[in-house]
């Protein structure tokens, strides 16, 4: 998105010989809530990539903050249980697949490895986002989250203070809605993000909420992940997410459509909590 941010989540950025950059975690509970979570919790990986992103790329020179860019596709793997909070980070520039992204690496104050992340975005230059995203902005408003029948807590796998997404199941498929209602601070605990639309912090959520319904509530840790954005997801309009065929062991592979399009497709390798 363009524009100067009002925060920072990184610090004390440093430029290494071979083009990376590194940098400090921010410790400010108040302004970065996800922080405190499980450093595993795929919120909180997805939370700060978006800041570890946007801040190493200033450092490196390498941000625009006239044009509008979107996150793409993702992927990260956690290193071992037992971790501390995001401390310190490697960022660097790299080619993925063929194509220009990014990798980070977070460490907890100890050292100890706690992701490795990669991604790839697009900039837009010349998008008419307005015409281009109306109707499904147009799809919103008809079922506000206060009348929306969601999932019981439990089977969601809720801590104190989260808010639902998801209704019951029907066979492999969950309906959802988010608006600000229920996915913005300060109703939110502990996500955030632009306000404009689902942000890719929203959907690692819906995403661990679906899985915690495939498993009756039980908790469970994601080990990997993988995103794919297709499409951007409104705030305010129903949308669906299922279970997808190739499932391999405890690897869960889901789709999520909004207005009848495919917007997002996310893989979680999973393990007992």
């Amino acid at each position: 998105m363009p524009g100067p941010a009002t925060k920072s989540f990184t610090s004390d950025h440093a430029l290494r010989d071979d083009g990376s950059v590194t940098f400090a975690c921010s410790q400010n509970d108040a302004l970065w809530p996800w922080s405190t979570l499980d450093s595993h919790h795929p919120g909180a990986i997805q939370a700060l990539s978006y800041w570890v992103g946007v801040e190493s790329a200033m450092a490196l020179g390498r941000w625009d903050p006239d044009k509008w860019s979107a996150l793409t596709w993702t992927r990260w793997r956690c290193g071992e249980p037992g971790v501390g909070r995001f401390a310190t980070g490697t960022y660097r520039n790299t080619v993925i697949e063929g194509r220009e992204g990014f990798s980070v690496e977070l460490f907890d104050a100890a050292g100890a490895p706690i992701c490795w992340l990669d991604g790839r975005g697009v900039i837009f230059r010349t998008r008419d986002f307005e015409s281009w995203r109306k109707e499904a902005k147009d799809a919103g408003g008809a079922a506000p989250s206060s009348r929306f029948a969601y999932a019981d807590r439990a089977q969601l796998a809720l801590d104190e203070g989260e808010k639902p997404f998801l209704a019951p199941l029907v066979g492999g498929t969950a309906s959802g809605l988010l608006d600000h209602a229920n996915a913005m601070p300060p109703n939110h605990p502990w996500l955030d993000g632009s306000g404009d639309h689902v942000n890719s912090a929203h959907l690692a959520e819906i995403a661990r909420q679906f899985v915690a319904l495939l498993r009756g509530g039980k908790r469970f840790a994601v080990e990997a992940a993988e995103m794919q954005f297709d499409r951007y997801v409104e705030l305010g309009a129903p949308f669906e997410i299922s279970r997808v065929s190739g499932d391999e062991g405890e690897t869960i592979r889901m789709i999520l459509r909004q207005s009848g399009r495919d917007c997002t497709r996310i893989e979680y390798r999973i393990r007992p909590a």
